[in-house]
């Protein structure tokens, strides 16, 4: 049996896998990427990009590659029940505040895969397709795993550390030892990717919640194709539904009164939604992250979003450990306690939103007709479907490398607001790689001077909506994720200093 060497092996190459791997390499260390399957998928399966994701990718480099292969979603016609007008949500029109992606973007994950794997690529590192991972012993100072070469040979590959990015199903997850808690939420649905005519235009969406059962019409950037997800309500337990552009073209009339004339159906599938959260998200060396760590309904596009932002908080930890941070027990599970926090919270929201939306008979049905109908004309709540949606407002406030400082509509926890600057933008003066403090008090030009001496990155900004923002913050530290780890109220540098020594385990010359 051959053996290598490496920081990192990524099992798993869909787009949480290509996301750490791209993620490894930009943070400087070596990584392989193995995978099961003979090559990349050719199905379209999620089909949302959401602004925090896109800010992931705009670190990694290829938000202009995800950009340019997708569509923004327009607005979302929302049919509250059988006969009522739509209700029509511009999502353009939102308060997105200050994101650089204020819109959904609606792109196969194919093309998202593609994008992550020439990027990958580019950088020197390539898929090793149809190598299935076997099995990993964790050895304490690293992980011996097993993989099998397309020969049939096999290969030993000692690495640093092990992230399982392998699925629902994960070896990894099995191998490691983690459980996992699921159940099925007991709901059939159909998904048909199709070419066909809607009365609207290709850029929106539509939505029916109809007594026949929800169903939503989603653009693709492909000119006249749709992606239709619909629930069936009657299907009966292995019930094996046919899927054609004859049963796509009757669903959309009964549910949304018109002719579709579908053609040229790319990809269809029927599941059953099951939910369940990983009770772990790492064991020692060994890590999991997107469907290994959490399954869920597809009501909101969250799952590869969520797949992705998991790649993004765990690979800025391991390199910081690799750049030296003795103590780094702590600093490493604080991947799982605000991760796996947020996938159940994910869950639960999208299970109650299911619930909501498959509702199709009785007093219940007509009732949320009703409130949909008046909720949606209200401003506050299309905002909902802008930054909330689009996960801006995710935080983690209670996570154990994030101290506690001055509040405002941001602090410790939360998403570094990104104002435009100039001519760019916040985030692109912070420090790709590592922890940047922000000096936002204007008196404090000396003290980023000493700060920057010591080797710690340094922005300056004089901006008093952000420092009102950020509580009246003078000074403030951003992870390499974009969340605020500190702040404080005058400029002294002493949180910093703790932060780095007591909550990292670092000198503060690693930040």
């Amino acid at each position: 049996m051959s053996s290598t060497q490496v920081d990192v092996l990524v099992v798993g190459a869909g787009p949480t896998g290509l996301a750490a791997a791209n993620e490894a390499v930009r943070h400087g260390l070596s990584v392989r990427v193995v995978d099961r399957k003979a090559h990349r998928s050719t199905y379209s399966k999620a089909l949302v990009a959401h602004a925090r994701t896109l800010e992931a990718f705009e670190t990694m480099g290829v938000a202009g590659a995800v950009r340019s292969a997708g569509v923004p979603f327009s607005a979302m016609r929302v049919l509250p029940g059988d006969g009522q007008a739509p209700v029509r949500v511009d999502l353009m029109d939102l308060e997105w505040g200050d994101t650089r992606y204020p819109y959904w973007l609606s792109i196969p994950q194919f093309a998202t895969e593609r994008c992550l794997e020439e990027h990958l690529a580019s950088q020197g590192v390539s898929v090793d397709w149809s190598t299935p991972f076997v099995s990993l012993v964790d050895q304490g100072d690293h992980v011996d795993a097993v993989v099998e070469r397309p020969d049939g040979t096999t290969e030993r590959i000692e690495a640093k550390w092990l992230i399982g990015c392998d699925g629902g199903r994960s070896p990894v997850r099995e191998q490691a030892g983690i459980g996992f808690d699921s159940e099925s939420i007991g709901e059939t649905f159909v998904i048909a990717d199709a070419l066909g005519e809607a009365p609207m235009p290709e850029d929106e969406g539509s939505t029916s919640l109809s007594s026949k059962g929800v169903v939503f019409l989603v653009p693709m950037p492909e000119p006249k194709r749709w992606r239709i997800i619909a629930h069936q309500p009657d299907a009966q337990e292995g019930e094996s539904i046919d899927i054609d552009a004859a049963f796509v073209d009757q669903l959309i009339e009964e549910r949304l009164g018109f002719t579709f004339g579908a053609h040229d159906l790319s990809w269809t599938s029927q599941f059953v939604l099951k939910q369940g959260v990983a009770r772990a998200y790492r064991k020692g060396r060994v890590f999991i992250a997107g469907d290994a760590a959490h399954l869920h309904s597809p009501v909101g596009g969250q799952g590869l979003n969520t797949g992705v932002q998991d790649a993004h908080a765990l690979l800025w930890r391991i390199a910081l450990v690799e750049r030296g941070a003795p103590s780094h027990d702590a600093l490493l599970d604080s991947y799982e306690a605000e991760r796996r926090k947020v996938a159940q919270s994910m869950v639960k929201n999208t299970t109650r939103a299911t619930g909501l939306v498959t509702l199709h008979r009785g007093v219940l049905a007509t009732l949320r007709g009703f409130v949909a109908r008046q909720a949606l004309k209200a401003k506050a709540v299309q905002n909902q479907m802008g930054r909330s949606v689009g996960m801006l407002e995710l935080a983690y406030e209670d996570s154990p490398v994030v101290s506690k400082g001055p509040r405002g509509s941001v602090g410790p926890g939360g998403r570094l607001p990104n104002p435009e600057l100039g001519d760019d933008r916040l985030h692109d003066r912070l420090d790709p790689r590592r922890h940047t403090v922000l000096v936002l008090d204007p008196a404090g030009a000396t003290l980023a001077a000493d700060i920057r001496q010591a080797g710690i990155p340094v922005v300056e900004v004089d901006d008093p909506s952000l420092r009102e923002a950020l509580g009246g913050a003078a000074l403030a530290v951003v992870r390499p994720d974009r969340i605020v780890a500190v702040t404080t109220p005058s400029l002294e540098p002493g949180p910093i200093y703790a932060y780095a020594r007591d909550t990292l385990g670092i000198a503060p010359q690693a930040l």
